[in-house]
């Protein structure tokens, strides 16, 4: 909860709809198609009561509006709450000859969609009435997700077939009996929000993967820069404790003058890498590392015939 301002900060899902409900169509032909899909994908749409339930109050009015436009009646609102205690609007028609009116308006008769009001440039108004009543998407920060939980088989079907002729085929499981349509590509998911009307979130869900990207590479090289770190601790400590056996029993006076000054510089500086040690010397790498390698055959030599003896 915000200090300066007392409100709750929303979800991801609660902002796509909140856009939504700001950005609805106003063109009547796609605000058919808009309420077409928020009535159709509520809890029944059917002539026996057309019912939907949401959490969020702003798709409760919407529902109440796209009945009330239909068949000028208000249908009945009330509030419950769920499982983890936030409130449940349900929106709720049960006159019987209201229901007929409503689902003829819209051309809908059980067993016959009204594919004029979901195909072609209808189907992102369409999918957006859809989305408010059955979808969620996951915060960004945490995955890119999101489903659509259509209330039966044949609007899965309907709505799987629409979104692949779309371009954008859906994968799909089984939840408690029900077909989840569910995306996790997040360019799908940009496409989609921004399909249906939710431009800006579509951009902070493209913010948050490149800020995740960055901060991905970051820690990458950061693990490389330790690893390369680690790397080089290892080495020196093998060439310090080579030059310290080479030393205390004299043996370092063999090597040539090139692999006695390295052994100096290396025992000078022990935390110098490779390239600092060949600036010191005067160098290439490739002959202070020809040096260094003289040293350790020494050094093995040396402790192989300790061995044997």
């Amino acid at each position: 909860m915000s200090e300066r301002s007392g409100e709750v900060a929303l979800s991801f899902s609660a902002k796509i709809k909140e856009e939504i409900f700001q950005g609805r169509p106003a063109r009547k032909p796609h605000y058919r198609a808009f309420c077409y899909g928020l009535l159709l994908f509520g809890r029944r749409f059917e002539p026996q009561g057309i019912e939907a339930a949401t959490e969020h109050p702003a798709v409760s009015k919407l529902c109440g509006w796209a009945i009330r436009d239909a068949v000028g009646a208000r249908p009945s609102l009330s509030e419950q709450k769920t499982l983890r205690g936030q409130p449940l609007y349900t929106v709720e028609l049960s006159d019987p000859q209201l229901c007929e009116r409503l689902l003829a308006s819209f051309g809908h008769a059980p067993g016959r969609i009204n594919r004029e009001l979901i195909e072609g440039e209808s189907f992102p108004a369409f999918l957006a009435g859809a989305f408010l009543v059955c979808g969620t998407a996951s915060e960004p920060a945490k995955s890119y997700h999101m489903e659509l939980l259509p209330p039966g088989g044949g609007l899965a079907d309907l709505l799987f077939e629409e979104l692949s002729l779309a371009g954008y085929p859906p994968k799909s499981s089984v939840r408690r009996g029900e077909t989840v349509l569910y995306f996790k590509e997040s360019e799908q998911i940009e496409d989609l929000l921004t399909m249906m009307g939710a431009p800006h979130c579509s951009l902070e869900l493209m913010e948050t993967k490149v800020y995740k990207d960055l901060r991905n590479r970051a820690n990458r090289a950061t693990n490389c820069e330790t690893a390369n770190i680690d790397k080089l601790v290892r080495a020196a400590s093998q060439q310090l404790a080579d030059i310290a056996l080479l030393r205390k029993t004299g043996a370092l006076l063999s090597l040539p003058a090139p692999a006695q000054s390295v052994a100096a510089l290396r025992e000078q500086y022990p935390d110098a890498s490779l390239s600092e040690l060949s600036g010191y010397a005067g160098l290439s790498r490739s002959g202070v590392n020809h040096r260094l390698r003289q040293i350790a055959q020494a050094a093995r030599r040396l402790r192989e015939g300790e061995e044997q003896s």
